[in-house]
Protein backbone atom coordinates (compact mmCIF):
# COMPACT_ATOMS: atom_id res chain seq x y z
CA UNK A 1 0.00 0.00 0.00
CA UNK A 2 0.91 3.30 -1.08
CA UNK A 3 1.12 6.35 1.04
CA UNK A 4 1.98 9.68 0.07
CA UNK A 5 0.59 12.88 2.62
CA UNK A 6 2.11 15.74 2.69
CA UNK A 7 0.97 17.66 5.80
CA UNK A 8 1.13 21.65 5.89
CA UNK A 9 0.91 23.36 9.33
CA UNK A 10 0.61 27.21 10.26
CA UNK A 11 3.24 28.43 12.88
CA UNK A 12 2.06 31.21 14.66
CA UNK A 13 4.81 34.13 15.24
CA UNK A 14 6.30 34.53 18.38
CA UNK A 15 7.55 37.49 19.72
CA UNK A 16 10.87 38.10 22.06
CA UNK A 17 9.08 38.33 25.71
CA UNK A 18 10.75 38.78 29.20
CA UNK A 19 10.26 36.28 31.55
CA UNK A 20 11.30 36.34 35.24
CA UNK A 21 11.82 32.86 37.56
CA UNK A 22 12.48 32.88 40.95
CA UNK A 23 13.25 30.09 43.51
CA UNK A 24 12.26 30.90 47.06
CA UNK A 25 11.91 29.92 50.48
CA UNK A 26 10.13 31.75 52.82
CA UNK A 27 8.47 31.15 56.09
CA UNK A 28 4.82 33.22 57.66
CA UNK A 29 6.43 35.84 59.49
CA UNK A 30 8.72 36.61 56.06
CA UNK A 31 6.25 35.84 53.54
CA UNK A 32 4.23 39.34 53.31
CA UNK A 33 4.12 39.75 49.64
CA UNK A 34 2.25 36.88 49.02
CA UNK A 35 0.55 36.36 51.96
CA UNK A 36 -1.02 39.85 51.04
CA UNK A 37 -4.09 39.94 48.53
CA UNK A 38 -2.36 41.01 45.04
CA UNK A 39 -2.75 40.62 41.72
CA UNK A 40 -0.53 41.36 38.25
CA UNK A 41 -0.85 42.64 35.00
CA UNK A 42 1.17 39.26 33.83
CA UNK A 43 0.66 35.97 34.29
CA UNK A 44 2.14 34.15 37.36
CA UNK A 45 3.29 30.44 37.59
CA UNK A 46 3.13 29.46 41.11
CA UNK A 47 5.25 25.46 42.01
CA UNK A 48 4.87 24.48 45.47
CA UNK A 49 8.09 22.60 46.35
CA UNK A 50 7.60 22.28 50.01
CA UNK A 51 5.66 23.56 52.97
CA UNK A 52 2.32 23.63 54.60
CA UNK A 53 0.42 26.60 52.11
CA UNK A 54 -2.68 26.83 50.42
CA UNK A 55 -3.31 29.22 47.98
CA UNK A 56 -6.21 31.30 47.24
CA UNK A 57 -6.71 32.42 43.78
CA UNK A 58 -10.22 33.84 41.71
CA UNK A 59 -12.00 33.09 45.10
CA UNK A 60 -11.01 29.47 45.24
CA UNK A 61 -8.31 27.79 47.79
CA UNK A 62 -6.64 25.03 46.72
CA UNK A 63 -4.01 22.99 49.22
CA UNK A 64 -0.81 22.45 48.12
CA UNK A 65 1.67 19.34 47.53
CA UNK A 66 5.10 19.09 45.99
CA UNK A 67 4.79 19.76 42.34
CA UNK A 68 1.17 21.23 42.30
CA UNK A 69 0.92 24.46 40.13
CA UNK A 70 -1.03 27.90 40.25
CA UNK A 71 -2.41 29.63 37.53
CA UNK A 72 -3.06 33.43 38.44
CA UNK A 73 -4.08 34.82 34.89
CA UNK A 74 -3.63 38.76 34.67
CA UNK A 75 -6.44 40.77 36.96
CA UNK A 76 -7.27 37.25 38.86
CA UNK A 77 -6.82 37.79 42.98
CA UNK A 78 -4.00 35.49 44.71
CA UNK A 79 -2.04 34.99 47.36
CA UNK A 80 -0.20 32.12 49.90
CA UNK A 81 -1.90 30.69 53.12
CA UNK A 82 0.12 29.49 55.23
CA UNK A 83 -1.44 26.54 57.17
CA UNK A 84 1.46 26.90 60.15
CA UNK A 85 5.13 27.93 60.85
CA UNK A 86 6.42 25.36 58.27
CA UNK A 87 8.95 26.68 56.11
CA UNK A 88 8.05 26.96 52.89
CA UNK A 89 10.02 26.52 49.30
CA UNK A 90 8.50 27.43 45.60
CA UNK A 91 9.50 28.65 41.77
CA UNK A 92 7.54 32.00 41.18
CA UNK A 93 7.58 32.20 37.32
CA UNK A 94 6.14 35.87 35.98
CA UNK A 95 6.03 36.77 32.64
CA UNK A 96 4.04 38.80 29.92
CA UNK A 97 2.29 37.49 27.00
CA UNK A 98 0.57 40.82 25.27
CA UNK A 99 2.64 40.25 22.45
CA UNK A 100 1.98 36.76 21.63
CA UNK A 101 -1.73 36.63 21.52
CA UNK A 102 -1.47 32.70 20.09
CA UNK A 103 0.57 31.66 23.32
CA UNK A 104 -2.15 33.77 25.31
CA UNK A 105 -4.77 32.01 23.79
CA UNK A 106 -2.76 28.87 24.94
CA UNK A 107 -3.13 29.95 28.20
CA UNK A 108 -6.78 30.51 28.17
CA UNK A 109 -8.43 27.91 26.11
CA UNK A 110 -6.18 25.18 26.82
CA UNK A 111 -4.72 25.37 30.05
CA UNK A 112 -7.98 26.89 31.42
CA UNK A 113 -7.92 26.29 35.35
CA UNK A 114 -6.03 27.71 37.98
CA UNK A 115 -4.67 24.60 39.82
CA UNK A 116 -2.61 21.94 37.91
CA UNK A 117 -1.88 18.81 39.87
CA UNK A 118 0.92 17.16 37.46
CA UNK A 119 0.67 13.32 37.91
CA UNK A 120 3.55 10.60 37.95
CA UNK A 121 7.57 11.44 36.45
CA UNK A 122 5.51 14.86 34.75
CA UNK A 123 5.89 16.12 38.19
CA UNK A 124 9.06 15.71 39.16
CA UNK A 125 10.06 16.81 35.38
CA UNK A 126 8.37 19.95 35.43
CA UNK A 127 10.30 21.04 38.81
CA UNK A 128 13.59 19.60 37.45
CA UNK A 129 12.98 22.06 34.21
CA UNK A 130 12.08 24.75 36.47
CA UNK A 131 15.65 24.09 38.34
CA UNK A 132 17.07 23.97 34.83
CA UNK A 133 15.98 27.73 33.79
CA UNK A 134 16.60 28.83 36.84
CA UNK A 135 19.70 27.30 37.24
CA UNK A 136 20.46 30.07 33.64
CA UNK A 137 23.11 27.57 32.10
CA UNK A 138 20.92 26.97 29.13
CA UNK A 139 21.55 27.93 25.35
CA UNK A 140 18.64 30.11 23.86
CA UNK A 141 17.29 26.81 22.16
CA UNK A 142 16.79 24.79 25.03
CA UNK A 143 15.65 27.62 27.25
CA UNK A 144 13.06 28.14 25.01
CA UNK A 145 12.11 24.25 24.46
CA UNK A 146 12.38 24.23 28.83
CA UNK A 147 9.50 27.02 29.17
CA UNK A 148 7.35 25.65 26.45
CA UNK A 149 7.91 22.02 27.71
CA UNK A 150 6.37 23.47 30.86
CA UNK A 151 2.97 23.97 29.23
CA UNK A 152 2.94 21.12 28.15
CA UNK A 153 2.92 19.21 31.00
CA UNK A 154 0.48 21.79 32.40
CA UNK A 155 -1.74 21.02 29.01
CA UNK A 156 -1.24 17.34 29.39
CA UNK A 157 -2.22 17.03 33.58
CA UNK A 158 -5.18 19.31 33.09
CA UNK A 159 -7.43 16.64 32.60
CA UNK A 160 -6.36 14.94 35.62
CA UNK A 161 -7.17 18.35 37.58
CA UNK A 162 -10.28 18.71 36.06
CA UNK A 163 -12.30 17.06 39.15
CA UNK A 164 -10.20 19.32 41.94
CA UNK A 165 -12.44 20.80 44.33
CA UNK A 166 -11.57 24.15 46.06
CA UNK A 167 -11.82 23.99 50.34
CA UNK A 168 -13.51 27.02 50.13
CA UNK A 169 -16.74 25.60 52.11
CA UNK A 170 -19.59 26.66 49.77
CA UNK A 171 -21.21 29.63 52.21
CA UNK A 172 -17.52 31.20 52.55
CA UNK A 173 -16.98 31.05 48.84
CA UNK A 174 -20.46 32.65 48.26
CA UNK A 175 -19.29 35.59 50.99
CA UNK A 176 -16.02 36.38 49.45
CA UNK A 177 -18.20 36.30 45.71
CA UNK A 178 -20.43 39.10 48.11
CA UNK A 179 -17.44 41.26 49.01
CA UNK A 180 -16.43 41.38 45.31
CA UNK A 181 -19.62 42.58 44.24
CA UNK A 182 -19.80 45.46 47.06
CA UNK A 183 -16.38 46.34 46.83
CA UNK A 184 -16.32 49.49 45.24
CA UNK A 185 -19.01 50.46 48.50
CA UNK A 186 -18.81 50.93 52.08
CA UNK A 187 -18.29 47.71 53.46
CA UNK A 188 -18.36 45.72 56.91
CA UNK A 189 -18.04 42.94 58.59
CA UNK A 190 -21.24 43.35 60.46
CA UNK A 191 -23.02 44.43 57.05
CA UNK A 192 -21.62 41.14 55.90
CA UNK A 193 -22.30 39.04 58.80
CA UNK A 194 -26.10 40.11 59.08
CA UNK A 195 -26.38 39.54 55.03
CA UNK A 196 -25.25 35.98 55.50
CA UNK A 197 -27.58 35.56 58.70
CA UNK A 198 -25.02 34.51 61.33
CA UNK A 199 -22.99 36.50 64.34
CA UNK A 200 -19.82 38.52 63.81
CA UNK A 201 -18.25 36.29 65.76
CA UNK A 202 -18.98 33.54 63.62
CA UNK A 203 -17.76 35.52 60.23
CA UNK A 204 -14.52 36.25 62.33
CA UNK A 205 -14.09 32.39 63.00
CA UNK A 206 -14.72 31.01 59.29
CA UNK A 207 -12.18 33.54 57.82
CA UNK A 208 -9.70 33.07 60.52
CA UNK A 209 -9.99 29.12 59.87
CA UNK A 210 -9.89 29.36 56.19
CA UNK A 211 -7.99 32.19 55.02
CA UNK A 212 -5.75 33.20 58.18
CA UNK A 213 -7.22 36.68 57.96
CA UNK A 214 -10.25 38.87 59.75
CA UNK A 215 -12.89 39.75 57.20
CA UNK A 216 -12.12 43.38 57.50
CA UNK A 217 -8.55 42.94 56.33
CA UNK A 218 -9.55 40.91 53.58
CA UNK A 219 -12.18 43.71 52.44
CA UNK A 220 -9.23 46.39 53.08
CA UNK A 221 -6.44 44.42 51.22
CA UNK A 222 -8.87 43.87 48.24
CA UNK A 223 -10.12 47.16 48.33
CA UNK A 224 -6.40 48.60 48.25
CA UNK A 225 -5.56 46.60 45.40
CA UNK A 226 -8.40 47.69 43.50
CA UNK A 227 -7.36 50.98 44.12
CA UNK A 228 -4.07 50.35 42.63
CA UNK A 229 -5.55 48.88 39.35
CA UNK A 230 -7.93 52.22 39.14
CA UNK A 231 -4.84 54.73 39.72
CA UNK A 232 -2.53 52.78 36.66
CA UNK A 233 -5.67 53.46 34.49
CA UNK A 234 -5.41 56.99 34.59
CA UNK A 235 -8.27 57.71 37.79
CA UNK A 236 -7.04 60.36 39.91
CA UNK A 237 -6.55 59.96 43.90
CA UNK A 238 -10.15 61.06 44.90
CA UNK A 239 -11.61 58.89 41.70
CA UNK A 240 -9.47 55.36 43.17
CA UNK A 241 -10.69 55.66 46.88
CA UNK A 242 -14.47 56.81 46.03
CA UNK A 243 -13.98 53.90 43.64
CA UNK A 244 -13.70 51.49 46.48
CA UNK A 245 -15.80 53.00 49.21
CA UNK A 246 -13.20 55.55 50.42
CA UNK A 247 -15.25 58.79 50.66
CA UNK A 248 -12.47 60.01 53.05
CA UNK A 249 -9.58 61.22 50.78
CA UNK A 250 -7.36 61.72 53.67
CA UNK A 251 -7.98 58.24 54.95
CA UNK A 252 -6.97 56.53 51.76
CA UNK A 253 -4.07 58.34 50.93
CA UNK A 254 -3.05 57.34 54.91
CA UNK A 255 -4.52 53.94 54.30
CA UNK A 256 -2.45 53.21 51.27
CA UNK A 257 0.27 54.54 52.32
CA UNK A 258 -0.04 52.28 55.37
CA UNK A 259 0.20 49.33 53.21
CA UNK A 260 2.24 50.74 49.98
CA UNK A 261 5.02 52.16 51.16
CA UNK A 262 4.07 55.27 49.08
CA UNK A 263 0.83 57.99 48.63
CA UNK A 264 -1.54 57.33 45.77
CA UNK A 265 -0.14 59.92 43.97
CA UNK A 266 3.45 58.58 44.14
CA UNK A 267 2.24 54.93 42.96
CA UNK A 268 0.24 56.97 40.18
CA UNK A 269 3.66 58.11 38.76
CA UNK A 270 5.53 55.25 39.27
CA UNK A 271 3.05 53.35 36.94
CA UNK A 272 1.91 55.80 34.44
Amino acid sequence: MHCDKTTKLKMPALNAFDFQIKLTEKERRTHTREIDLHTHSEFELYINLSGDVSFLVANNLYPLSRGDVIIARPGEYHHCVYRSDASHRFFWILFDCSKNRALLDFLKADVGKNYISPQGPLREELIDLCHSLHDGFLSNEERIYAFFRIFAILKQSKNAASDQKSVLFRELHQIVHYIDQHISKELTSGEIAAAFYMSQSTLERKFKDALHVSPSEYIRRKKLVLATELLKAGKSVTEAGTGVGYNDTSYFIELFKRYFGVTPYQYKKANK
